[in-house]
């Protein structure tokens, strides 16, 4: 009996250091590729919203005729006076500042006005027409950025948003953190910066 129990060899240290190893590789190539399948999705997800939001913008700009953003800008048009109101008529209880240029903060004021009650009077004829929402916040949830902020880290930068005023449409794309470096390219072929800007310019 003793001589059978002296036969069963267990394993040496070197043994299970090399399996402990091997496992350990094992890990990190799954959470590599479990990262990786995630950040793909929250790509394809901010890719998504963006088409969202152009859409929403588009809409916009046909209902309204503002191809060039002059009334939702207040301080390139005078002849508009805009406000914004909640779903229920209530008004704003922050309300955006929109306006034509760089900046995340740009985009995130126009992704703003989109979920609100655009309200604008024109000052000549003294009519007043609303127009929206046309972003809606999830169920239970306020009007926020955040509602349609890009989900994966390497967009934290935000949106780069296009109006094509001659076409009456927007193009809205996330912006990469490395855009500068990696001169990631947008639709008309400039290097993606955050903001909104107008194409052709006025």
């Amino acid at each position: 009996m003793k001589k059978m129990l002296k036969n069963q060899k267990g394993f040496s240290l070197v043994e299970l250091l090399i399996v402990i190893a091997i496992m350990g590789v094992l890990a990190a190539l799954a959470f590599s590729m479990f990262a990786g399948i995630l950040g793909n999705s929250r790509r394809r997800a901010d890719e998504r919203t963006a088409d969202q939001i152009a859409k929403a913008l588009t809409s916009y700009i046909v209902e309204s005729g503002d191809t060039k953003l002059e009334i939702l800008d207040g301080t390139r048009s005078a002849d508009y006076d805009v406000t914004y109101e909640e779903a229920d008529g209530s008004p704003a209880s922050n309300p955006p500042t929109v306006s034509v240029g760089s900046g995340a903060d740009v985009s995130q004021e126009l992704v703003n006005a989109l979920q609100h009650v655009i309200v604008v009077k024109n000052n000549k004829t003294k009519r007043t027409v609303k127009y929206g929402p046309y972003l809606t916040p999830k169920e239970g949830q306020e009007i926020d950025w955040k509602n349609y902020a890009p989900t994966w880290s390497g967009h934290e930068d935000g949106y780069s948003i296009i109006v094509f005023s001659d076409l009456q449409k927007a193009d809205v794309v996330p912006v990469p953190d490395n855009a500068a470096t990696t001169g990631a390219q947008d639709s008309v072929g400039e290097a993606l910066e955050c903001g909104v800007k107008l194409e052709p310019k006025p």
